[in-house]
């Protein structure tokens, strides 16, 4: 292996950090497109009904805003009425409005009027559809109307989507100036240094700032959601702290040994840097997986957790190694980091308990296995819910909206089922009074709200549920609509909720067979074994079994009121797409610390250490490392949980259990003692699979610097 070249690693590093301040430059000078949602199914039957009925009406079919009106006088007396009328003009004058529904107006319902009369809603429909169309019709409405006798309140749907989108924002600026003085204070404690420190924050930085700039960028080809910048951030900096405090710790070892920098840096490279670079890979496999799912959210998420792990492990490959010699403080043999580096193993806690744990495999690995078990078992009444204004934080005003709406009007005013009636059915006037009646009698539905007719003939019926909207009976009873007529298509948000838990459960197995091989290969070539890839990946998914477990615990159940730490008002339910991106992270960092650790461990395996003796070694050696390393991610990851936004709340404290569950339990209790339990098997491949690894054995440093292997290394 041929030694570093400093002058050509420099150029290397000033040249990626330019590239990534040129797409940050460009990122800024463009127009921002990031999409405030994303969480609807394309061309799911809601899909299309909504694109149907588009088409036909002229507009939206589903209101995106709800204009709440107050008055101290019932709206039936003239004067109110008079006054919501001005109101309703107002609006109808902008642009983007092209239909209103409104109470006393010629054709409008009087569930449109509270109980009391005191309070009407106008619901506001756009010329066209989606949340970022709205968003400037909806500033011009709310900055542009005026009542001197009636107090008006601006929520539903997209009006919460845009608040939504502003607090996404501001939380993340706001736990980035939060997280960002925390970690550097624990970093200086952990590296023992300010200069060593520095270096995950300039590797997160570089991953957060590329990630952005690039998701930015991506957002012009095609649709991107706000929300990946939260996990670009997390991801960012937790990556970061891995990477740098591997690579940091791995060349003060060999400086320790009295290697030459050159030479220490040179093995640091071929060994913590050939880590970083598998790890990298993994987790960005994994979070690519989620690009199968068609959702923008979703696949958001995938897009910017891949882009992130990939930057963060270039700028690690790529920026560190020139200055590791500047930063890392070379340390002298016989110095006191040094005597500390190169204590006698054997006195170390990690080594100890590691032995204690191979000591007793069986029964440990028995009493790990049910502890996540006993994590699990609140997954098994998981509860799954959608994004609707009361997910929005309470003070809002399009919270206080949806809050008003559901106390003093028709029950689910807010979620009508949505039902296109196309030809040749919509043709026969009798047939479609026949199919109200229909409908209106079906299990679970309500009044009928709506009813209008397209200049192509195309008629739009509106009913209410009866139940919750995200209930099974509202499931059930779009399920029994769509068996009424072909000529039917059922949409509206309780239908996108049906179809989006529809698309999730056909695109989950791909998805997951993707990360599974992705895992297994990458594993593979890591360790040349087939059986510790396999056993990585049950562990891998015991801790998804256990973070889920704890997330019903926490949000579902309040379990001890442990949400209510983060200020948790969101619904007692998972967000249906956040538990697919729970997962797909969750498994990426969950096989980024089981590369760290048994990377080492086959290192130490390979220079001739057998298999219990590795384990320990390999335990003492990454322990501190992958301890601190899980210690930062969850800092990085709860600096993000006190956002007002549930879905970034549920997103971040999953992760940061998967981190903690893997960092103590797997890690530390699970490995040592399988990897007893299995012995030699450990290490077995078959001899044509074996031929596929480029260098089945970890480099080995120089053998002046070699010590006894069972004791001083």
């Amino acid at each position: 292996m041929r030694g570093p070249r400093p002058h050509r690693g420099r150029r290397a590093a000033l040249g990626f950090v330019g590239l990534i301040a040129a797409l940050a430059i460009l990122s800024v000078a463009l127009p921002d497109r990031l999409k405030v949602a994303g969480f609807g199914t394309p061309d799911s039957e809601s899909a299309r009904a909504t694109d149907t009925l588009h088409r036909a009406l002229g507009y939206d079919p589903e209101p995106g805003m709800a204009v709440l009106a107050h008055a101290d006088e019932p709206f039936t007396r003239a004067p109110a009425r008079a006054a919501l009328e001005d109101v309703a003009r107002q609006i109808g004058r902008d642009r983007g409005v092209a239909h209103l529904e409104a109470p006393l107006r010629p054709g409008g319902s009087r569930i449109l009027l509270s109980r009391d009369r005191r309070e009407a809603l106008i619901l506001v429909h756009f010329k066209q559809p989606g949340e970022q169309a709205a968003a400037p019709v909806i500033d011009r409405i709310r900055g542009s109307v005026h009542s001197d006798s009636l107090r008006v309140q601006y929520g539903g749907f997209d009006v919460g989507f845009q608040d939504d989108n502003r607090i996404v924002r501001r939380d993340l600026l706001l736990a980035e100036l939060i997280a960002f003085p925390i970690l550097a204070l624990l970093l200086i404690w952990v590296f023992r240094g300010l200069a060593a420190a520095l270096l995950p924050l300039v590797i997160g930085g570089l991953a957060v700032l590329g990630s952005f700039a690039g998701l930015k960028l991506l957002a012009h080809v095609f649709d991107v959601s706000v929300y990946s910048l939260n996990l670009a951030a997390a991801l960012g900096l937790g990556l970061a702290v891995d990477y740098g405090l591997f690579l940091v710790t791995r060349y003060r070892e060999e400086t320790a040994r009295g290697s030459p920098s050159e030479e220490a840096l040179k093995v640091t490279m071929g060994t913590a840097g050939r880590a970083v670079m598998f790890s990298g890979l993994t987790v960005a496999g994994a979070c690519a997986a989620l690009v199968i799912f068609p959702q923008t959210f979703i696949y958001s998420m995938g897009v910017g957790g891949a882009l992130t792990a990939l930057i963060a492990a270039v700028a690690a490959l790529v920026v560190v190694p020139p200055l590791l010699p500047r930063v890392a403080q070379r340390t002298r043999p016989g110095s006191r980091t040094a005597t500390r580096i190169e204590r006698d193993l054997s006195a170390g806690l990690w080594y100890r308990f590691s032995r204690w744990v191979m000591r007793h495999p069986a029964p440990v690995a028995v009493i790990s296995a049910i502890a996540m078990l006993g994590l699990a078992v609140p997954a098994l009444h998981l509860r799954l819910t959608f994004l609707d204004s009361k997910a929005l934080p309470h003070g809002l005003e399009s919270r206080t909206v949806a809050d008003t709406i559901a106390r003093d009007f028709i029950p689910y005013l807010e979620f009508p089922i949505s039902v296109a009636v196309r030809h040749p059915l919509a043709e026969r006037p009798a047939a479609v009074d026949a199919l109200q009646a229909r409908l209106a009698s079906l299990p679970g539905a309500g009044v009928v709200s709506s009813v209008q007719r397209a200049p192509d003939g195309t008629r739009l019926l509106q009913l209410l549920p009866r139940a919750p909207p995200l209930s099974q009976t509202s499931e059930r009873l779009i399920a029994d609509i769509r068996r009424l007529d072909p000529a039917l298509l059922v949409g509206g948000r309780p239908a996108d909720f049906v179809d989006l838990k529809a698309s999730i459960s056909s695109h989950a197995g791909p998805s997951l067979a993707v990360v599974t091989v992705a895992t297994l290969i990458v594993f593979f070539f890591l360790t040349a074994s087939v059986v510790l890839p396999i056993k990585a990946v049950l562990m891998n998914s015991l801790t998804v079994f256990a973070v889920f477990g704890v997330l019903v615990a926490v949000f579902q159940d309040r379990f001890a009121g442990i949400g209510s730490l983060f200020a948790y008002d969101g619904p007692n339910a998972i967000e249906t797409s956040i538990s697919v991106v729970v997962i797909g992270v969750t498994l990426g960092l969950a096989t980024d610390y089981s590369i760290l650790l048994l990377s080492r461990i086959k290192e130490e395996h390979d220079s001739g250490l057998g298999n219990e003796e590795a384990v320990a070694v390999g335990l003492e050696r990454s322990g501190r490392v992958i301890t601190n390393a899980a210690l930062l991610l969850a800092v990085a990851l709860i600096a993000l949980a006190w956002s007002r936004v549930f879905l970034v709340q549920e997103l971040v404290v999953g992760l940061a259990v998967g981190v903690a569950i893997d960092a103590t339990i797997v890690r530390a209790c699970l490995v040592p003692a399988l990897m007893r339990m299995l012995g030699r098997a450990n290490w077995w491949a078959p001899r044509p699979l074996r031929a596929l690894v480029p260098a089945a054995r970890s480099p080995r440093r120089p053998a002046a610097s070699e010590s006894p292997p069972s004791r001083r290394r």
